[in-house]
């Protein structure tokens, strides 16, 4: 089951405490965010806690690891799908909705790290798929190298929006809302916005009702029948999967999608298109999750690429803040 709260992706996980912990910067505990007990606002293990019976130390960092490729499939000169081999625990860890890697060429400086959402895992084998557009040096110098890349994670962050945490409540549903129907999701994507679509829908593993809209202007239909649409076939979730292929744009002034009643609505495209879909479709921001499409280095909080300063003057390192209202960020 995927681990998602409002606080901090990494919260109540493995990664927990993390390098923020050493700095005094933890998002969560008070104690190590330079207050004390009464700021905190966990309510499950104790951060602090940990932190000391670690000595403080972090124990459990994120770490470069070699991963073999194992298959490189060109859909165009500049898309690939790409499939590692990784450990089963990370293939399980990469197997929750909004997971993500940075990744790299063998030999090139930190500098080279950029991050790639997961498409699908297969936990058995230990395969990590992922989809990746080439666009400059990081991505080309990637997308040419046949025997191993360097990654790094899993990082959890990958989807925003305040009604993530109801992923978790709608699986857990087995698919029956208090109404007595099925759990709906409508899921909308463009280009690369598809991969993280694939991991979604395979962890929720049919227990919901999915209505799947893709936009392929900018995408090789192969890929989306390779990984997406395939979903519908033998052995898979796909029986309450629903597909339709047609324009964000049109789809968003559709009048049909704006009166169903979708327990949640899953935007993964650019901003722009998050921000026309949402403002047309009126989606609550209770409802609505959008691909995290912000900046990052380091995945760790601390390099602040990633920052966002809302009109309240707070702070929010996107990298690890996650339940966040769609008004604020776009």
């Amino acid at each position: 089951m995927a681990n998602i709260n409002d606080l901090c992706a990494d919260a109540g996980t493995p990664g927990c405490p993390c390098p923020l912990s050493e700095t005094g910067d933890c998002l969560v505990c008070g104690r190590l965010s330079g207050g004390d007990c009464g700021d905190c606002r966990w309510a499950g293990v104790c951060i602090y806690n940990e932190y000391v019976q670690n000595d403080k130390i972090i124990r459990n960092r994120r770490e470069n690891t070699e991963a073999p490729v194992l298959k490189k499939i060109w859909y165009q000169e500049d898309l690939l799908a790409l499939s590692l081999k990784v450990s089963r625990g990370f293939a399980l860890a990469a197997s929750r909705p909004g997971s993500f890697v940075f990744i790299k060429k063998r030999g090139a400086s930190d500098f080279f790290n950029f991050p790639l959402s997961v498409m699908r895992t297969d936990v058995e084998k230990g395969e990590l798929w992922l989809a990746l557009k080439v666009i400059s040096g990081k991505t080309k110098e990637t997308a040419a190298e046949e025997e191993s890349l360097i990654i790094r994670g899993v990082y959890r962050n990958g989807l925003l929006g305040k009604g993530r945490g109801g992923l978790e409540e709608d699986v857990k549903a087995a698919g029956i809302g208090k109404d007595g129907r099925k759990r709906k999701w409508l899921i909308m994507t463009k280009g690369a916005g598809f991969a993280p679509a694939v991991n979604l829908l395979l962890w929720a593993a049919g227990r919901t009702e999915a209505h799947v809209i893709t936009d392929t202007e900018k995408i090789n239909e192969k890929i989306l029948r390779d990984y997406l649409w395939d979903l519908r076939g033998a052995g898979s979730p796909g029986e309450n999967i629903f597909f339709s292929r047609r324009p964000l744009a049109e789809a968003a002034g559709d009048p049909a999608l704006r009166e169903e009643d979708y327990d949640r609505v899953i935007i993964l495209a650019s901003d722009y298109y998050i921000r026309y879909i949402w403002e047309k479709l009126k989606v609550p921001p209770e409802k609505l999750i959008f691909s995290n499409n912000f900046h990052m280095c380091c995945g760790e909080g601390i390099c602040g690429a990633c920052c966002h300063t809302d009109r309240g003057g707070n702070v929010s390192k996107m990298c690890k803040c996650g339940s966040t209202d769609v008004r604020e960020l776009i």
